[in-house]
């Protein structure tokens, strides 16, 4: 599979020959980005992570661990449930502590050919960390910077295509993340603890009336049919203005969301803001 190719003269003058070279050594980075971002139609930030995060396992000692990983990628079902597995680990190396009860993590053992557990993640996560950082700065910003422009390029002519997940994708592994990350306080209403972790907060405009089965639709077609384990709508006497979106897992949150607190999508021509759900604690 060929790959567009640097060509604007103002990047090159900028890197000259060293650039070059970094995008020739890190070819296979590349085309697993170029999977990632194009196949996938997932956050460009969210897969410089992945792909420096699978770089940081091999210096663990999950050998070629890029090179296996893209034998697993020739359906886009094994190519979506690798990316949810690395996002779930990507959240969990930024924990405060472990509460797992299920760290099992099935299909990057299988790249590995050994067993990977989210545990090992979390007791290795401030190296992980930092390994991250360093390599989306250093490697990931400067090798994968002509995919980039294709990407901005398309957003700003509105090529993007995204393209459909598989009908049955990862099923949950992980039961319990606290996530501590600031999001909307529903007054009115509790959530179950077990839940408040993969759980979103979508708010409408008045007048523009959501229901659950647009909700619904919305976000398994675009997150595919194991994304959505049920959807609680606001009670209200005229319209529903919020809604609590349970999804299968908390790496859909991750993979949602991205890095931004908040995103809003438009649904059939109604604006729907969506961020991370944490409930109103009794003082």
């Amino acid at each position: 599979m060929s790959w567009i190719t640097l060509t604007v003269p103002e990047l090159q003058e900028k890197y000259t020959v060293s650039l070059c070279h970094l995008q020739q050594f890190h070819y296979i980075d590349r085309e697993a980005y170029a999977k990632l971002v194009f196949q996938l139609a997932l956050d460009s930030h969210l897969s410089k992570r992945i792909l420096a995060f699978w770089n940081w396992l091999e210096t663990e000692g999950f050998t070629n661990f890029v090179h296996e990983s893209l034998k697993l990628t020739d359906s886009l079902r094994g190519l979506y449930g690798l990316a949810l597995e690395s996002a779930l680990c990507l959240v969990c190396s930024d924990q405060e502590s472990f509460t797992c009860r299920d760290n099992n993590l099935p299909l990057m053992s299988q790249v590995c050919g050994r067993e990977l557990s989210l545990e090992f993640v979390f007791q290795n996560n401030e190296n992980a960390k930092a390994y991250v950082t360093k390599f989306v700065r250093d490697v990931c910003d400067r090798a994968f910077i002509d995919y980039d422009l294709v990407l901005r390029n398309n957003l700003n002519n509105h090529q993007v295509q995204v393209l459909e997940p598989a009908v049955q994708l990862l099923q949950p592994q992980v039961n319990t993340l606290r996530q501590q990350d600031s999001g909307s306080h529903l007054a009115s209403e509790e959530a179950n603890d077990a839940d408040t972790d993969r759980t979103l907060f979508a708010t409408f405009s008045k007048g523009h009336p959501i229901t659950r089965a647009e909700l619904f639709e919305f976000f398994t077609r675009r997150y595919g049919e194991g994304c959505v384990e049920d959807i609680k709508m606001g009670n209200c006497r005229d319209q529903s203005l919020y809604a609590r979106v349970i999804v299968r897992s908390p790496a859909f949150i991750t993979l949602i969301l991205g890095e931004n607190e908040l995103m809003q999508f438009n649904i059939h021509g109604k604006d729907v803001r969506v961020r991370r759900f944490v409930p109103k604690r009794a003082s």
